[in-house]
């Protein structure tokens, strides 16, 4: 028990510099409770996060796309429907996440190149180069 405290402490200390203050907040806050859901953490910490309460799932799904939380498990709530559970993922687990989003986001941007080759009619060509612009941004935030 006392490694496994060590070895998230460690993990939070590197991690935690190069999140921005909203995510830090909620992932310290997954640190400790995990598994969790956006759900439970603002049933048990309303007080806490009430400025930001309505964007706790959205800074789940954030953290999510980065790769540093997983989904892990469900459960069903108070209503009845199933909520997923989610736990920090290990140096390995994300590097995993992020290459592999990384490689979709090339395949994507390959294919939106080839296709703004084919002499797309002005408004498809907008659409598209908006599209790569978004691509791009992706890509650059995984690099960072």
């Amino acid at each position: 028990m006392i490694q496994t405290t060590q070895n998230r402490n460690r993990t939070y200390s590197i991690i935690v510099d190069n999140l921005p203050a909203k995510r830090q907040q909620i992932y310290q806050l997954i640190l400790e409770e995990y598994p969790c859901s956006p759900q439970e953490l603002i049933q048990k910490y309303s007080d806490n996060l009430k400025n930001i309460s309505r964007n706790v799932a959205m800074r789940f799904t954030e953290l999510r796309e980065y790769g540093y939380i997983i989904e892990y498990g469900t459960y069903i709530n108070d209503t009845g429907h199933s909520c997923a559970r989610y736990r920090p993922t290990s140096k390995d687990e994300r590097i995993e996440i992020i290459n592999k989003k990384y490689q979709e986001l090339t395949n994507n941007k390959a294919q939106l190149v080839n296709d703004l080759n084919l002499g797309l009619s002005s408004m498809s060509r907008t659409i598209v180069i908006r599209e790569l612009s978004k691509i791009n941004n992706q890509i650059k935030n995984f690099t960072k």
